[in-house]
């Protein structure tokens, strides 16, 4: 059943790419449509630079991510200097979600919170939309509006997280950023659930499948894509170890029969579909983190999701879909690759 559209956030891991000008009108296209998000993180580079030199702070309100993606980045010292930075580079004395960008096995968890709180109660991040009155918050100063959050972590992980600050009376994570798309809903019986019942809500990243949902079987088979996908991308790596087994790449084709059926583009049918028939839900605060290279894509995707709901018929289509990939499907961009070379 479809249901009211999530918040939508502008992720801004590819602007280093852009002319000041170029991201101006980014800026611009966002606020036409009401899209007053933007989110970022230490590992994307010069992104939180480039912002601040935009002065970004001041037209949006800006998420980020703590140091992560390699073996020691996440304690103590390292996460309260790399929270000084990202303020620095931002222009901005406060942010408003503060994430945990990824799972660092060799730095205990409890000294990675231990920086939280202590950043916390600097009160250098804070929260500025509505949460359940029943969430429980640190009354630690300077806390009134803070937001603490998670990305990339299992279930189990995130019930450790959330049981040792509730036991500290430390400041407890309200929102989890995860991968989240047609072809990959993994986290809808297992993590999900769990969020629901701690009051966390969900931003999902990688609303395209990072760019699979609207490529073609033949072309990833053929190693042609000259995008993510492809042999000189830094990424392509990653997002061929992530979807291309055999079962996606059969329900590509798929995807784009149904598009064609529902006479729209294989971009407009993800983010349609994981606007308004996924188990996002806008009273729980989720939100969708979208992407663009242009201003031209930018416009078109807040277009397509506008354009409301698909057909119930369209919907069902997606869903068998998922049956068919379920077996093969990646969780997220750190568990089904990261951790793993």
């Amino acid at each position: 059943m479809a249901h009211q559209k999530p918040a939508l956030a502008y992720g801004t891991a590819g602007v280093n790419a852009f002319t000041p000008e170029v991201l101006d009108a980014i800026f611009t296209t966002l606020e036409k449509h009401n899209v007053k998000e933007l989110d970022t993180a230490r590992g994307y580079v010069s992104s939180e630079e480039i912002l601040g030199k935009a002065g970004a702070a001041s037209r949006f309100t800006i998420s980020t991510k703590g140091p992560s993606w390699r073996p020691h980045a996440m304690g103590k010292q390292k996460m309260i200097d790399g929270m000084s930075t990202s303020l620095k580079e931002l222009v901005t004395d406060k942010v408003d979600i503060y994430y945990l960008h990824a799972p660092d096995p060799e730095t205990p968890i409890e000294e990675t919170l231990s920086a939280i709180s202590q950043l916390y109660s600097e009160g250098k991040f804070k929260r500025v939309r509505s949460k359940p009155d029943s969430q429980k918050l640190s009354t630690l100063a300077n806390c009134c509006f803070v937001q603490f959050g998670l990305s990339n972590y299992k279930t189990a992980d995130v019930q450790k997280i959330y049981d040792i600050q509730s036991a500290a009376g430390a400041v407890l994570p309200t929102v989890f950023q995860g991968n989240y798309n047609a072809v990959a809903r993994h986290i809808e019986s297992d993590l999900f659930p769990l969020l629901r019942k701690l009051k966390i809500s969900f931003y999902a990243y990688s609303p395209i499948a990072g760019g699979f949902l609207v490529k073609t079987s033949a072309t990833i088979r053929a190693n042609e894509d000259t995008g993510r996908f492809g042999p000189k991308a830094r990424t392509g790596k990653m997002y061929t170890t992530m979807y291309g087994k055999e079962s996606l790449l059969g329900a590509l084709d798929e995807w784009g029969n149904i598009a064609n059926d529902a006479g729209i583009s294989k971009a407009a049918l993800a983010y349609r579909w994981i606007t308004y028939h996924s188990a996002l839900k806008k009273e729980y605060g989720d939100g969708i983190i979208i992407g663009a290279s242009k201003v031209s894509q930018l416009e078109e995707t807040l277009k397509v999701i506008e354009d409301g709901p698909l057909d119930s018929k369209i919907a069902e289509r997606v869903d068998q879909i998922w049956k068919k990939v379920e077996q093969e499907a990646p969780l997220d961009n750190y568990n089904s690759y990261a951790a793993h070379i």
